[in-house]
């Protein structure tokens, strides 16, 4: 009775991203979770974007930014991301993925779910994400991506399926320059020795990462599973 009492009248919390006291309850939007403070610093990313990568545009550009123009169509990954990577945005993943705060994998995931409601309404996807070496997993001892990933197959109930494997260790995206992180992933990523895609050919593949930077990520770990069938690979992030 008293559980119940609470999930429709909720006593007071806290924000989910800093200390500021703040009534909330799981069923109310994530943005009325957050405080008006914290708010007020996440960039949300906002119409028009480009169709291909998600990237915010202005009106008098066309619908695919001049990046996605020079990769060949067959290489692109449909992404969409929640905010822009600014110093507060990163200041959170930093957080979540180094400070031991993994408790915010559950607003972030909201805050990618409901992304992935507003733009893709009626895609039923399978959802996977960028896997780690082992080396580098058992040194952080989680993959973050794959917490974001469960949180959204959780409120979104849809599938989560470890797709992936990483098949050699890679320094981090942000240490490197753009054409180094353009070439450093090259055949990093297979398809994991347990899965049969054949039963996936006809699903639409959604990839949970944190950070878009150029793309280049996301579009090696799609590589092995268009070359086995998979048509279209999509992709989440929290920030670009």
């Amino acid at each position: 009775m008293v559980e119940w009492w609470r999930t429709f009248f909720p006593t007071s919390h806290t924000c989910h991203f800093c200390a500021t006291p703040i009534r909330r309850h799981w069923f109310s939007s994530i943005s009325k979770q957050i405080c008006m403070a914290c708010q007020r610093q996440l960039p949300w990313i906002g119409a028009p974007q480009c169709k291909v990568c998600g990237r915010e545009m202005n009106q008098r550009e066309t619908n695919i930014c001049s990046d996605c123009q020079t990769i060949h169509p067959s290489d692109w990954v449909y992404n969409r991301s929640v905010f822009a990577y600014t110093a507060f945005v990163k200041q959170i993943i930093w957080r979540y993925k180094y400070k031991g705060q993994e408790k915010l994998a559950v607003p972030l995931g909201r805050c990618m779910a409901e992304t992935l409601e507003q733009q893709w309404t009626k895609k039923k996807f399978v959802l996977s994400y960028v896997p780690l070496h082992a080396q580098r997993l058992s040194e952080r001892g989680f993959n973050q991506a794959e917490r974001l990933a469960h949180v959204i197959g959780r409120y979104l109930r849809l599938p989560v399926v470890e797709l992936l494997v990483r098949k050699r260790m890679t320094q981090p995206q942000s240490e490197k320059g753009r054409d180094e992180r353009l070439s450093a992933l090259v055949g990093a990523f297979a398809v994991h020795p347990d899965i049969d895609l054949e039963q996936l050919v006809d699903r639409e593949i959604l990839l949970v990462d944190d950070i878009y930077t150029t793309g280049s990520t996301l579009r090696e770990c799609s590589k092995p599973l268009k070359e086995q069938g998979i048509k279209n690979v999509y992709s989440i992030t929290i920030a670009r």
